[in-house]
């Protein structure tokens, strides 16, 4: 079974069917022992081969595996463990939000003693704008979604949207830009003075944004250079989760 997975991953990762000699090359493997364990999974239907070209791909039970095991994820669960491991190696508070009726709303929090920690809580929503939650959402859900809120948000600007030069379409367009080419959105000193904090998305199989991973702590301590260790640590763990939940292209 070990060495069939080598086989199984190897057909996953394709992106067309392989003929025996490529799915060997791939692995490594004597095309000869290749053919032995493609007879085996042809059988149960792990594999199908199309009998115009001979060539292999994954067959009906492996999608059957795939989609029990996705109706088995559980988003909230698998989260829990990667935010306490993003607090323990960044030092600041990791923190989940979903996509919800009212805007980005927190649902998971892996807090710290820091006295920043101290405002952030589950249930709480947040602002598209004036948040590093709220800005991930802006950025990388499609623009229909977010679209009332957004337009509601600079129409009846607030100090901290007028002070963060978010009053404007044009702005907005242009600071969601930057945020969608670097995968990440940042915040500082807005919502909480002496906050930062920095967010990247959490995509699902179908490549749909379905909740963003926050690091949270105070200006200074926190580094939310887009190429700095929690930029990367952020990145790292989204990705992982992305993975987990079954999209093939995480950011």
């Amino acid at each position: 079974i070990e060495v069939g997975i080598f086989l199984l991953r190897a057909l996953a990762d394709a992106r067309a069917p392989l003929a025996l000699t490529a799915l060997a090359a791939a692995v490594d493997m004597a095309p000869g022992k290749v053919h032995k364990y493609l007879t085996s999974f042809l059988r149960c239907g792990l594999v199908v081969q199309s009998q115009a070209s001979g060539r292999y791909e994954l067959g009906p039970f492996a999608l059957d595996l795939g989609l029990a095991a996705m109706r088995r994820v559980d988003i909230m669960m698998l989260a829990q463990p990667i935010l306490a491991a993003l607090r323990d190696a960044i030092g600041a508070t990791a923190s989940m939000a979903v996509w919800a009726n009212r805007g980005p709303t927190i649902v998971r929090i892996a807090d710290t003693p820091d006295v920043m920690s101290a405002t952030i809580r589950i249930g709480t929503v947040m602002p598209l704008l004036t948040s590093s939650f709220g800005r991930c959402f802006a950025t990388f859900l499609p623009s229909q979604v977010t679209q009332a809120l957004l337009e509601a948000e600079i129409t009846e600007a607030d100090r901290l949207v007028t002070r963060c030069g978010l009053d404007n379409r044009a702005q907005v367009d242009a600071t969601l830009g930057e945020f969608r080419a670097r995968g990440l959105a940042v915040a500082q000193d807005l919502i909480d003075p002496g906050r930062a904090a920095i967010c990247a998305p959490v995509f699902d199989l179908n490549e749909r944004m379905v909740a963003a991973i926050a690091l949270i702590g105070g200006m200074g301590r926190l580094d939310v250079d887009f190429e700095g260790k929690p930029a990367r640590e952020l990145k790292a763990a989204t990705r992982n989760l992305s993975r987990r939940l079954g999209a093939s292209n995480a950011r």
